[in-house]
C-alpha cells in the first residue's frame, strides 16, 4: 500500500492529502479573489493606475502561489486549474450569468447625462477627465453639447449616446438610478452660450 502512495506522489507531486488541499485552498482564495475584483473590477478597467495595476498582478501571483501547496508541480497546476474552471462553471450554473454579472460588479454608472459630467461619480470610480475625454474624442465627440448620455459600464467600458438619438428605458438596464437619468434626459437643455 505505501508503494501505491509513494507512486501517486511521484507521478502527480501530491499525496491524496494534499490534492485535497489544493482543492479546499482553491475553493477559498477563488472566493477572495472574486470579492476583491467585483469591490474594484469596474474602476479598474475603466482608468487603472500603475499601482492599482501592479497590485492586481501581486495579487494574482500571490493568490496562484498559494493554490498551488508547499510543492508546486504539474499535478498541483492541473489540479488548481480544474478547481478554478470548476468553481467558475457552478457559479455560472448556480448564480446564473446575468444575475452573476449584476451583483459581483456592481451597476453601470451615468458619468455625463445632458451633457453635464457627474464629477462625484468620476471622483468615486477613479475616473479622470482625461481618461473621459480621451473616449468621447475616440467616439467623435467634439463637445459635452454633443452628449445625451455617457454610461461606465460594469466591463469597465464607456458607452456614448449622442444628442438626437433617442435614449429609451431599456437603453438604461442596468445603469444605477436609471428612472432619474431618464428624467433628466427628458428635460428641456438650456441653448448653449
Amino acid at each position: 500500500m505505501d508503494w501505491a502512495w509513494e507512486e501517486w506522489h511521484h507521478y502527480l507531486g501530491m499525496t491524496p492529502l494534499g490534492a485535497v488541499t489544493i482543492v479546499v485552498s482553491t475553493a477559498v482564495l477563488y472566493a477572495v479573489f472574486v470579492t476583491v475584483l467585483s469591490r474594484f473590477g469596474q474602476r479598474l478597467n475603466a482608468a487603472p493606475s500603475a499601482l492599482e495595476l501592479a497590485v492586481v498582478a501581486v495579487l494574482g501571483a500571490v493568490v496562484g502561489r498559494s493554490m498551488l501547496g508547499p510543492e508546486p508541480t504539474l499535478g498541483t497546476g492541473l489540479l488548481a486549474l480544474a478547481t478554478l474552471f470548476a468553481l467558475e462553471w457552478v457559479s455560472g450554473r448556480v448564480g446564473g450569468t446575468e444575475q452573476r454579472s449584476e451583483d459581483s460588479r456592481g451597476w453601470a454608472v451615468a458619468v455625463v447625462v445632458a451633457g453635464e459630467i457627474d464629477h462625484a461619480e468620476l471622483r468615486r470610480h477613479r475616473v479622470h477627465k482625461a481618461s473621459l475625454w480621451a473616449v468621447l474624442r475616440g467616439a467623435g465627440v467634439r463637445s459635452l453639447d454633443e452628449v445625451a448620455l455617457v454610461v461606465l459600464e460594469r466591463s469597465g467600458s464607456f458607452s456614448v449616446l449622442r444628442v438626437g438619438e433617442p435614449v429609451g428605458g431599456e437603453a438604461l438596464t442596468g445603469v444605477r438610478d436609471a428612472d432619474r437619468v431618464l428624467a433628466h434626459l427628458a428635460l428641456p437643455r438650456p441653448p448653449s452660450p
